[in-house]
């Protein structure tokens, strides 16, 4: 059974983050050992300060592109109250924006991520049952010594009362939840953690200096010696500035690397395995998928768009593979008419 470790980011992609991007998924030249597969990553994009020539670049690497929210509000009520319509201006609509900014096809985009981790309960998972969309927003509470959660479908609803939003009470029949399983570590709060970066930064503001490989190594052998669920490393980049984090990160993933088992793989990814699960021997021979080699980049003329006025408040520049949409696209009006 291959040990799948899913690498994640949130937030939009720009010229603040992509020399990291770069140097983590393309110029470092990080390989999957056994099958020497470049590594890959999911992006769960938000829509301001996004730079779709960017999106379009990694696309082309073979990452995944992934949903978040256009606006990203920081209410954490405006999330619990809208229904399933807004919650499709907020998704759906930044898909349109993927397709024509960043010519990223709206079939390659599956996946959404919530805002803080809100669902919005039944209302966000209607939105998603009906663009077939599966979801990472779920959190998975777990007590130590009970083993990580596969990815599931929502047939049989939530397997976990919800501890950070309301609940989802439906059923919803083929939509599948990518969990974020709690990790747990001695020198955090009880409970564990849902994110590389909660408890780093909880132990940081107590004073407490516990190594970042430490506490990744400790979790990821809670999944590896146990049933092997995929391991998830969820994270925003800006969170990897500080450099003994950026270390210790890089120090873990190259540590993975070097095991014949271990694949860092988009989430996409480990959905289509659990779909289909074959042997470990059988997974390594799988051919190595590439876009940058089917033929010349589609965004070759990348535009530069500046907004003095915005839904934002706020004036935005925006580089986009297409010609500059008269306004800034947003909420209800994802091309920018």
């Amino acid at each position: 059974m291959p040990q799948f470790v899913t690498l994640t980011f949130d937030g939009a992609v720009n010229v603040n983050n992509m020399p990291f991007y770069r140097e983590l998924l393309k110029d470092s030249g990080r390989k999957n050992k056994q099958n020497q597969c470049a590594i890959k990553a999911t992006f769960f994009l938000t829509g301001e300060y996004l730079d779709y020539e960017a999106v379009n670049e990694l696309h082309r690497w073979d990452n995944e592109i992934a949903v978040k929210s256009i606006s990203q509000r920081t209410d954490p009520n405006y999330w619990l109250s809208i229904n399933s319509t807004q919650w499709a201006q907020e998704v759906v609509g930044q898909r349109t924006m993927l397709k024509a900014f960043a010519n990223v096809p709206t079939s390659d985009v599956n996946g959404f991520r919530g805002p803080f981790l809100r669902t919005g309960g039944d209302e966000g998972f209607k939105m998603l049952h009906k663009n077939s969309l599966y979801d990472s927003t779920l959190v998975h509470p777990r007590v130590r010594g009970e083993p990580p959660v596969y990815p599931y479908t929502m047939d049989y609803g939530f397997r976990r009362p919800c501890n950070v939003q309301r609940n989802v009470c439906h059923f919803f029949c083929t939509v599948q939840t990518v969990l974020s399983n709690i990790r747990h570590t001695e020198p955090c709060r009880p409970g564990g953690w849902y994110r590389v970066t909660t408890c780093t930064k909880q132990n940081e503001l107590l004073g407490m200096h516990f190594s970042p490989v430490d506490k990744l190594l400790s979790n990821f052998d809670e999944f590896y010696t146990t049933n092997r669920a995929p391991f998830p490393l969820f994270i925003h980049q800006g969170y990897l500035k500080h450099p003994e984090r950026k270390a210790g990160y890089l120090q873990f993933l190259d540590w993975l690397l070097q095991k014949d088992d271990v694949y860092l793989v988009t989430a996409s990814e480990v959905l289509r395995f659990m779909k289909n699960p074959e042997p470990l021997s059988a997974y390594a021979k799988r051919a190595c998928t590439n876009r940058s080699n089917s033929g010349p980049s589609n965004c070759l003329k990348p535009n530069g768009c500046t907004y003095k006025n915005t839904p934002t408040g706020y004036e935005r520049f925006m580089k986009t593979c297409s010609k500059c949409p008269k306004n800034y696209p947003w909420v209800n009006n994802p091309l920018g008419n």
